[in-house]
């Protein structure tokens, strides 16, 4: 069984279009992250009217996912019972927006988003992360 798959750019957009996708059907402007299984960017894309800060929350939100390998929804969600998970000093949000990307049980990267509701966020980011 390998360890990571690499991503590569094509896939970064790919992952990227189906989330903006997504956030057309929505209504709304996005940023969206994809960084590698590393934690480093492959892809950032902030929409015109996507607010200013959106891209650096995007990029914790899936900084959260890759380094914790599940949906920054269940960090945000354990930092309920064990605030101190809410401290990281390392660019991590633990909010909803952020998902593992996974494919064929092969880890190899995460996708942030930002620029919604916290569960417009969640529904653009888990879309893109099945484009993989």
């Amino acid at each position: 069984m390998r360890y990571s798959l690499r991503l590569d750019l094509a896939d970064a957009k790919r992952i990227a279009r189906e989330a903006r996708a997504r956030a057309k059907k929505l209504g709304i402007f996005v940023s969206v992250v994809v960084l590698h299984d590393s934690g480093q960017l492959i892809y950032l894309e902030r929409q015109d009217r996507a607010q200013f800060q959106t891209p650096e929350v995007a990029k914790g939100k899936a900084l959260t996912a890759v380094m914790m390998r599940k949906p920054s929804k269940d960090i945000e969600d354990a930092t309920l019972s064990r605030p101190t998970l809410a401290t990281f000093h390392d660019g991590r949000l633990p909010i909803q927006g952020g998902y593992p990307l996974v494919s064929e049980d092969v880890r190899a990267g995460a996708i942030g988003v930002s620029g919604g509701t916290p569960d417009q966020d969640d529904q653009i980011a888990h879309a893109g992360a099945q484009a993989l």
